[in-house]
Formats: structure tokens, C-alpha cells, sequence
């Protein structure tokens, strides 16, 4: 297993992946509505899939894929 996730944080302006291979890994929170309109409390009540591909929220019915994100190149949005 590499790349896996093994925790999450927030600031005020990003959220980051801590990652078992290293450093964690920031995005802009504003790609994720749902979490940036979370409260604090609702932000740190997540789940960690057993293959660390899926972050879960339950309470706030969101999750995101760690594989598609950490393969996610902006530059590439929007090309056709």
C-alpha cells in the first residue's frame, strides 16, 4: 500500500491529506462546498475506508476518492 491516506486536517483555507508515504497533501477547501460550509466539528467526524481510498463524512453525507484527487491536474480542467 502507498499514497494511502491516514488522516485529514483543516484551516481556514485548506484541507490536507496526510499521506503514509510522507507529507500531507493540501487543496483549496473551496473544491469541496460541502466541507467548506461544515462546521469544525463536522469536518474532524470522518471515516477512513480500510483500503484509505475514501475520506467519508457521514454526518454531512460527503466523501472523497484520495486516488482521483491526488490524480486531479487543474491545468488539465476544462480541455477537451
Amino acid at each position: 500500500m502507498n499514497r494511502a491516506a491516514v488522516d485529514v486536517h483543516f484551516d481556514r483555507v485548506h484541507m490536507f491529506i496526510d499521506m503514509s508515504d510522507g507529507p500531507a497533501v493540501q487543496f483549496p477547501l473551496d473544491w469541496f462546498p460541502v466541507l467548506q460550509a461544515a462546521t469544525a466539528a463536522e469536518r474532524e467526524h470522518f471515516a477512513i475506508s480500510l483500503d484509505h481510498e475514501l475520506i467519508i463524512w457521514p454526518e454531512i453525507d460527503e466523501d472523497v476518492n484520495v486516488p482521483a484527487l491526488l490524480s486531479y491536474r487543474p491545468e488539465n480542467a476544462g480541455r477537451k
